[in-house]
């Protein structure tokens, strides 16, 4: 029996390649006689660069830039000489696993790294550059890394304002930057948010990136208001584009700023790394991810996954290190989803043992599966 395990990292825990690894181990434990093929993948969130780079190759690429903070950092990005393409995680560059918690402040943070990460990789000579969302710090729109590409911000008396999100109310006028953008940019996204509403980049991200409930409020007016000047002054009217709200509403930034498209990460990536010939040719699927929610169905690497594996008519497993789901929910996914840990441990607990702990309910459904248990 061929068993194809691709998981997604376990977010704070493990990478794609070590939940693989884990994976792989527990279930080589339980079940010898298996053919175990390890397929990592990602959503265009964090951890993108590395499965990218391994299906594709190219060289690694260091820029000094800044934070979220505005602190120094170096930033890996992967370049593709041949193709004359750069791919840019903004995890690496102003993410959330760069910052301690004391540090969060969606209302003072900045993408400004990234443009200046996109400034470099435009001087190495790229003509096509690829940014995976996701997994950031921020909820600024893209105005940092606009600012730092040489677009500029005024108020109502012509004064440049740093165009955090604290500042934004005060926006009157955006202005073009001298040099136009001439490389083509895709953005791939693990969400389909808009900038603004109830489902917008602020009002469901933002808390996790340390707002409280009036700064999450304080958000949606700044970027109400962005998105209105940019309707103006740019003539791009984007915020209710599917997308628009990842990563702190980058999405809307790569749309407005860089006239780039968005593209569904999962699928993305899918397609790089030629999973869906992987899915026809195995017997069993085993997928994971730190947490399976309500939100993992909204272009989450467990639930691509599951959808590929439907569509072959293949059965598949997920372990998760939380699945608050009812077994119903489960099931309009998964065949069978079986959580790493238990209500006895903390979370801290978990996140620590995570490895273990993943091997272990991997050996368990391997058990499970041997003996008819599921499916």
């Amino acid at each position: 029996m061929q068993i194809l395990i691709a998981p997604d990292k376990f977010k704070g825990c493990l990478t794609a390649r070590e939940a693989g690894e884990h994976i792989a181990a527990g279930w080589r434990a339980a079940w010898p006689d298996c053919e175990i093929i390890q397929q990592p993948l990602a959503d265009g969130g964090d951890g993108s660069l590395a499965v990218i780079e391994s299906a594709l190759g190219g060289e690694r690429m260091a820029t000094t830039t800044r934070d979220a903070r505005g602190r120094p950092v170096q930033a890996a990005w992967l370049w593709q000489p041949t193709r004359r393409t750069a791919w840019i995680e903004v995890a690496g560059v102003c993410g959330l696993a760069g910052l301690s918690p004391d540090e969060l402040d969606p209302l003072t943070a900045t993408s400004a790294g990234l443009g200046e990460v996109i400034r470099a990789a435009q001087e190495a000579g790229a003509d096509d550059i690829r940014l995976c969302l996701g997994g950031s710090a921020t909820n600024d729109g893209g105005c940092g890394m606009a600012d730092a590409l040489g677009y500029r911000f005024h108020d109502k008396h012509g004064v440049h304002l740093d165009p955090l999100p604290c500042n934004l109310s005060a926006l009157e006028h955006i202005g073009r930057p001298a040099q136009g953008i001439t490389c083509r940019f895709c953005a791939l996204v693990d969400v389909r948010n808009p900038l603004l509403g109830p489902h917008g980049s602020s009002r469901t991200y933002a808390a996790q990136k340390g707002a409280s409930p009036e700064a999450v409020e304080a958000l949606e007016a700044s970027m109400t208001r962005l998105a209105d000047v940019a309707a103006r002054d740019l003539h791009a009217s984007a915020a209710n584009t599917p997308g628009a709200g990842a990563a702190g509403g980058l999405g809307f930034g790569v749309l407005v700023f860089l006239g780039g498209e968005l593209r569904p990460g999962f699928d993305t990536i899918a397609g790089i790394t030629g999973f869906e010939r992987a899915v026809a040719s195995a017997d069993v699927i085993v997928t994971g991810e730190g947490r399976i929610d309500k939100q993992t169905g909204d272009g989450k690497v467990a639930a691509g996954v599951a959808r590929l594996a439907r569509l072959h008519g293949k059965p598949v497993i997920a372990l998760a290190g939380s699945i608050p789901l009812s077994n119903s929910e489960c099931r309009d996914n998964f065949d069978a989803a079986i959580p790493i840990s238990d209500d006895s441990m903390t979370l801290q607990y978990a996140m620590t043992h995570a490895g273990p702990l993943l091997q272990s309910a991997a050996g368990r459904a391997a058990k499970a599966l041997r003996e008819g248990d599921i499916l």
